[in-house]
C-alpha cells in the first residue's frame, strides 16, 4: 500500500509539473503577443478550486482529471468577442503569432527537460560502471567479442561513465542501424577496440529490455548477502526481517553470497521457506513465503528486502558525475538533446515496423516509474521528470489534429497556401485527431495493463 501511495504521490506531482510549464509556455507567449487569456487549467474536468487573477481576471483552474491541461483564450472561433477587444483575439493575430503561441507549450518542456537535467547533475548523479558480466552466446555482443569483466571506455570515440549513459548511446546506435566502435578495458588495463554490430533493429528494438536482447548484463559483483532495506509491507517486512541482517542458509543449504540468495528466492515463488539469520552475533530462524511475480522469464519469487550497498565490492563499481553550474547546463543540453533524437528515432522505428509497440508505455507504467525513481533520490526522480517532459514535448509537436503539432501543420499549410485552412477541414482533422489519439491511449493501456498481469 506504501509503494502505491508513492506512485501515485510521485505521478500527481510529476504530470503536474510537466503540464503546468507546457501550459504556462502557452500562457506567457499569448500575454507577450497581446492575447487575452480566459483560463488556465491544469487538468480537465470539473474544477476543484479555481480563482481569477490579473487585469484580465484570466480564471486559474485545478480540474479533477490530472491527464492533462489548456490554456483557453478569447477566439471569434469559439464565441462572440467584443468589438474593443478583436484585436486580443487568438484567431485574429498574424500567422507567425499563432505559430509563436502554439509552440511555446513543447518548447517549454525541453527548457524545462536541460533545467532537471542540469539541477540532477549539479547534485550529483550515482551511477554504475559499465562493466561488462555474463554474455549470452550467440548475440551481437558475443558476436563482437566483448568478455566479462571488461569495461566499456568509449562509444564511437564517446567517453562513457556509467551503464546508464553506455545504455543510452547504444540505443541511439540501435535505431539508427549502426556497427559502433567499442573501446573497452581488460582486467590488466589494456585498452582494446571491439566492432558490435547494432543492424538488426527488428531484434534489438523489441520488447523488453534492450541490454537483454543485445545479449549483455552489467557485472555484478559478489555482495555478502547482508540485508539493506525492508520494504513495508513486503514478505520480507512480514517475516521480520531487519538492515544488518546476514542471511545463513535457506531451508538447511548455506548461502554463499547475494547473487546466489537472489537467484534461491526467485526460484522459490509462493514456496514457504525456513530462513537463518544471524543478528547481532545471535542466529535466529525465520518462516518467509516469496510472493509471486509476472516477470519477462515467466514467475518468480520476490520478498521486498534490497541488499546493503555499502560493501568494498559495491562501493569499487560506484561512480557519481558532480558539475558546477556552468557544466551542468551544458550537460543538461546534451542530454535533452540524446533523449529527443533517441525519442524520434524510436518512434520512426516503430511507425516502420522496426520497434515494437509494446515499448509504449501508459499511466500505470509512468506512475511506476515515477514512484521509483523518487524512492531511489531526488536525482533519479529529476532524471525521470527530464525524459517524461522531452516525452511530452515531442508528442505535443507530432503532426495529430487536436495536438500542438496538428495545429503547427495547419500553419505550415496556411503559410504556402497563402489563407488558413477551411473550418470545415479543421473539423474533420479534429475528429482524426480525436479517434488517433483514443487508439493511442488505448494501446498504452492495453501494454500497461499487459505488463502488470503478464
Amino acid at each position: 500500500m506504501t509503494g502505491f501511495l508513492t506512485s501515485l504521490l510521485a505521478f500527481v506531482v510529476a504530470i503536474g509539473v510537466l503540464v503546468t510549464v507546457h501550459e504556462y509556455g502557452h500562457f506567457l507567449a499569448a500575454r507577450l503577443m497581446g492575447v487575452k487569456v480566459l483560463r488556465f487549467s491544469v487538468g480537465f474536468g470539473r474544477p476543484l478550486w479555481s480563482r481569477r487573477f490579473g487585469r484580465d481576471r484570466t480564471e486559474f483552474a485545478i480540474a479533477s482529471i490530472p491527464l492533462g491541461g489548456y490554456v483557453k483564450m478569447l477566439d471569434g472561433r469559439e464565441g462572440e468577442v467584443p468589438a474593443d477587444e478583436e484585436h486580443r483575439a487568438f484567431d485574429r493575430q498574424g500567422l507567425g503569432a499563432r505559430t509563436f503561441v502554439v509552440s511555446a507549450g513543447p518548447a517549454a518542456n525541453f527548457l524545462l527537460a536541460i533545467a532537471v537535467f542540469a539541477v540532477m547533475f549539479m547534485i550529483g548523479v550515482g551511477g554504475v560502471r559499465p562493466v561488462v558480466g555474463e554474455i549470452t552466446p550467440g548475440s551481437p555482443a558475443a558476436e563482437a567479442g566483448l568478455e566479462r569483466g571488461e569495461e566499456i571506455v568509449r562509444i564511437a570515440g564517446r567517453e562513457v561513465g556509467d551503464w546508464e549513459q553506455a545504455n543510452l548511446r547504444l540505443l541511439d546506435h540501435a535505431v539508427r542501424g549502426d556497427t559502433v566502435p567499442l573501446i573497452v578495458r581488460d582486467a590488466d588495463g589494456r585498452e582494446i577496440e571491439r566492432s558490435l554490430d547494432l543492424s538488426t533493429r527488428a531484434e534489438l528494438l523489441g520488447e523488453g529490455q534492450f541490454l537483454d536482447r543485445l545479449g549483455v548484463a552489467p557485472y555484478r559483483p559478489q555482495l555478502e548477502p547482508v540485508i539493506g532495506q525492508v520494504e513495508s509491507g513486503s514478505p520480507a517486512d512480514r517475516a521480520g526481517l531487519q538492515p544488518g541482517d546476514r542471511v545463513v542458509a535457506m531451508n538447511g543449504d548455506g548461502v554463499a553470497d547475494w547473487n546466489a540468495w537472489v537467484e534461491r528466492i526467485r526460484a522459490s515463488a509462493g514456496s514457504e521457506l525456513s530462513v537463518t539469520l544471524e543478528r547481532d552475533g545471535v542466529r535466529q530462524q525465520v518462516t518467509l513465503t516469496p510472493e509471486p511475480v509476472e516477470a519477462e522469464q515467466g514467475t518468480i519469487g520476490r520478498i521486498g528486502a534490497g541488499v546493503d550497498p555499502d560493501q568494498p565490492a559495491m562501493r569499487e563499481l560506484s561512480v557519481i558525475v558532480r558539475q558546477g553550474p556552468v557544466e551542468a547546463v551544458g550537460s543538461g543540453a546534451v542530454r535533452t538533446w540524446e533523449v529527443t533524437t533517441l525519442t524520434l528515432g524510436i518512434l520512426w522505428r516503430m511507425v516502420t515496423g522496426e520497434a515494437s509497440v509494446k515499448n509504449i508505455s501508459g499511466p500505470v507504467t509512468i506512475a511506476e516509474f515515477a514512484g521509483t525513481s523518487a524512492v531511489i533520490g531526488i536525482s533519479a526522480f529529476l532524471g525521470f521528470l527530464g525524459i517524461v517532459s522531452v516525452s511530452l514535448g515531442i508528442i505535443n509537436l507530432l503532426p495529430v489534429p487536436m495536438l500542438d503539432g496538428g495545429h503547427l501543420l495547419y500553419y505550415a499549410v496556411e503559410a504556402v497556401k497563402g489563407s488558413p485552412v477551411s473550418e470545415k477541414t479543421q473539423i474533420v482533422g479534429q475528429q482524426i485527431g480525436l479517434l488517433m489519439i483514443a487508439a493511442l491511449m488505448i494501446l498504452a493501456f492495453y501494454n500497461d495493463l499487459t505488463r502488470l498481469f503478464g
